[in-house]
């Protein structure tokens, strides 16, 4: 029988709202990430969705933002464990600058010499880190929150027809993946309903346009 993993982004951060690259780097959630992860509570309990166990990235924006959560879904916060192979790309020189000096997709090694990882260094990490918790014997249903760039490289990673999905990451966004004999299958795509939270001005956390959803991973 398939084993069931959410993995689920972190809500808005500062960085996040101020258009710089976070990586490894972290800045705290804003008052709009912190509904966010509320929303993301609420589409949990309405699901009527229970964990047997609960990861986390070392980032203390996943770390609040699985607390606000599950305390929103369960009336408290799940016990947790935190992984630094659950942390999103490392970005090196990068870290903290505006987010226009970035690359396109794919971008491969373009980080290294800047101090940064590869796509296959987070690849790597992502698929072990995940398979390993997923292996445990006593772990059938886990939630994992972990950043949007490592979460896309995953995906691809593990998904023959990646192209023909959804390729987009909002905050609080998540996959459910099926596991079972060492394969994940993504399930499902959860887009939570943020429109509510907009503003003029801000960057939208919902877009409704197919067109920009399903194009192809390596024209992101």
């Amino acid at each position: 029988m398939p084993k069931t993993l959410y993995l689920l982004r972190h809500a808005e951060t500062l960085f996040n709202r101020q258009g710089k690259t976070q990586g490894w780097c972290d800045s705290q959630l804003t008052e709009r990430g912190i509904e966010q992860a509320r929303i993301a509570g609420r589409e949990i309990a309405s699901r009527g969705l229970a964990f047997d166990h609960a990861y986390s990235s070392t980032s203390e924006r996943c770390c609040d933002t699985l607390e606000i959560a599950t305390t929103e879904a369960f009336g408290a916060p799940l016990s947790y464990t935190r992984l630094k192979d659950l942390r999103e790309f490392g970005f090196g020189a990068f870290e903290g600058k505006d987010n226009f000096l970035e690359p396109g997709f794919p971008r491969g090694s373009f980080y290294l010499p800047y101090g940064g990882e590869s796509e296959e260094m987070v690849e790597r990490r992502m698929v072990g880190a995940l398979t390993d918790i997923m292996a445990k014997e006593d772990h059938q249903s886990v939630l994992v929150v972990s950043s949007g760039g490592a979460m896309r490289i995953f995906f691809v990673a593990n998904q023959d027809a990646a192209r023909e999905r959804p390729r987009y990451f909002c905050n609080c966004m998540a996959y459910r993946y099926e596991y079972e004999d060492g394969v994940f299958t993504c399930a499902e795509v959860i887009i939570p309903d943020l429109s509510g939270l907009e503003a003029p001005g801000l960057p939208a956390q919902v877009r409704k346009l197919n067109a920009d959803l399903m194009r192809p991973w390596d024209h992101y």
